[in-house]
């Protein structure tokens, strides 16, 4: 799922009550992806990979295929380089 789209729901009472919720919902399943995963997504992060000499820096960036199934183990890419949550040693959001 991408967390900057969702479903609005229009069977609010209060105009504002719809968006806010929305909001709520999709930062409630970014937080629940990141979790999962073990990632810092939309922020500058310094990442260590198993298999990459030097420490990465910058957004890291979710590769999302639609066709693959709901629990399928997510791609990353950071500085063209593309991995796996099983490669990332260490994850630090840089501010």
């Amino acid at each position: 799922m991408a967390f900057d789209q969702g479903e609005f729901d229009f069977n609010v009472a209060s105009g504002g009550d719809g968006y806010r919720r929305w909001r709520e919902r999709l930062d409630e399943e970014k937080r629940a992806f990141e979790s999962r995963w073990g990632v810092v997504l939309g922020k500058r992060v310094c990442v260590i990979l198993t298999n990459h000499e030097k420490p990465l820096s910058g957004l890291l960036e979710w590769l999302r295929n639609p066709g693959d199934p709901a629990n399928a183990e997510p791609r990353f890419r950071l500085r063209g380089v593309e991995f796996g949550p099983g490669e990332i040693q260490s994850i630090v959001r840089e501010d």
